[in-house]
């Protein structure tokens, strides 16, 4: 019986002894200890209910990073732009001093352009053209509205107030009542005042023609269709019309009839 007992004393012992080890060895609390380069967690702190710095790496691992090397990064990138910028601003100064040069002696476009003969009518007509006019400004925004009534009467009354020589506002003004006679659906109104337009465009032309006699031939080529060309547009406005009875077509065909009206008038 007491031959039993010795090896259950023995194995007791053996076994307090290893639990003492490892209790001394999780539960010291002075003291860090590196395995395999792995952080050893001291656990005696979470009795205390603390929290424990991060552990530091040991002295013997390997540094992987240069601690310098962010900065060592943004100065070569800083060097990379300032490369960058002096080679476009070298190519920039020298594409410019080879055009200066290849220009040196091609003339100015503006040498291209007509010159103006003197012309006192034509310096006139541009320096009132420039005046602002706020009736017809006010009366463009009635139009745009579709309040044509009140457009005209602030047309008519622009009208009168406008010089007789600035034929440009003129111009604009006989064009804007004759459209509101149009939507006001008065034949008469828009006929008498498209050809005032046609007339007042005319003298205008006869004065640029004047001032700039080189560009003659083109300036007429602007003028207002004929007889012969309005009746052709009149037919071809009919043989759309037969094919689509919609209001903007009809509308279309009516201008055309009015048109061909305003060119007998004007061409007799």
């Amino acid at each position: 019986m007491e031959d039993k007992r010795w090896p259950i004393i023995g194995i007791s012992l053996l076994m307090i002894i290893l639990i003492y080890s490892f209790l001394t060895t999780v539960f010291k609390s002075d003291q860090k200890r590196f395995s395999h380069d792995r952080i050893f967690v001291d656990y005696s702190d979470y009795r205390h209910g603390t929290k424990t710095e991060p552990a530091q790496r040991p002295a013997h691992a390997p540094a992987y990073r240069h601690p310098k090397a962010y900065k060592a990064a943004q100065e070569a990138n800083e060097i990379k732009r300032t490369m960058f910028q002096n080679v476009v601003t070298a190519t920039i100064s020298t594409y410019n001093t080879h055009m200066n040069e290849a220009l040196k002696n091609t003339p100015s476009p503006s040498a291209q352009f007509p010159k103006p003969m003197k012309n006192q009518q034509y310096d006139q007509i541009i320096e009132l053209s420039m005046k602002p006019q706020p009736e017809f400004q006010s009366g463009m925004q009635h139009f745009a509205s579709g309040n044509y009534q009140k457009a005209l009467e602030l047309f008519n009354s622009s009208l009168d107030k406008v010089d007789a020589m600035d034929v440009k506002n003129r111009i604009d003004l006989f064009s804007m009542m004759a459209e509101c006679y149009f939507k006001l659906g008065s034949d008469d109104g828009y006929i008498q005042n498209k050809i005032r337009q046609v007339r007042m465009e005319r003298r205008l032309k006869q004065v640029i023609q004047a001032t700039f006699p080189e560009k003659a031939d083109s300036i007429m080529a602007f003028d207002w269709s004929s007889t012969q060309e309005a009746s052709k547009q009149l037919l071809r406005m009919r043989s759309l019309a037969a094919r689509s009875d919609s209001p903007q077509m009809q509308e279309m065909l009516k201008r055309a009839e009015l048109d061909l009206e305003v060119s007998r008038k004007v061409t007799q």
